[in-house]
């Protein structure tokens, strides 16, 4: 990330879920007291760095990471290496779902008959840097809204600003983040093959 034309650069660093992804900071020219600085973003880590970078050892904990470089002179920088390995902790249920690339299909899981009922399955979204994230439901149908039972719904949450939107019943929707990065959890009785969800997800470029 040296010699990049622009001020602000990111890199967006993807693995398969089960995996976490560890980051060595090779090489650094950042000019600190100028401000310029590194960030390291994932779903359970949040870091930033400017000062004896090249002794540093970043993990992950997760199969996600975004660095974030503010550089204010022309040919600042870092150079990184990363690797991924088995996570050393399990952060994810056997039911989630990761999902990368600019376009693709999400459906709801079903678990296995030996798994616990109150498990949430999520589906982690992850497209380029810059660009955001369009949901379109193609068919939902999540039950009875009055069977209280089993009250199913789907939660979506745009990661970069943490907020959600509930969608229940036969609610057909249209979502679109403010980031590169979506989660939706599945709260309902995945065990009833009964209950559907099919959308589509396509990355829209940034303008």
């Amino acid at each position: 990330m040296m010699g990049v034309e622009s001020s602000d650069c990111t890199v967006a660093i993807g693995r398969p879920l089960r995996e976490e992804i560890t980051i060595s900071i090779l090489e650094s020219s950042l000019n600190c007291s100028a401000g310029e600085v590194v960030l390291f973003s994932g779903r359970m880590m949040w870091r930033t760095g400017c000062r004896k970078l090249p002794l540093s050892l970043i993990n992950s904990r997760t199969n996600t990471l975004i660095v974030k470089q503010r550089v204010l002179l022309p040919g600042n920088g870092v150079i990184l290496q990363y690797n991924s390995r088995t996570a050393t902790k399990k952060y994810y249920q056997d039911c989630d779902k990761q999902l990368f690339g600019p376009q693709g299909e999400i459906v709801n899981p079903v678990q296995l008959p030996d798994q616990r009922q109150e498990v949430v399955c999520r589906t982690f979204i992850n497209v380029a840097p810059w660009h955001r994230i369009a949901i379109r439901a193609l068919y939902i149908d999540l039950g009875n809204e009055s069977n209280q039972t089993h009250f199913n719904y789907i939660l979506v949450r745009d990661v970069s600003t943490m907020k959600t939107m509930v969608f229940h019943g036969k609610q057909q929707f249209f979502w679109q983040s403010t980031g590169s990065q979506a989660e939706i959890e599945f709260h309902e009785n995945v065990k009833d093959h009964r209950t559907s969800f099919w959308a589509e997800y396509h990355a829209i470029e940034p303008e």
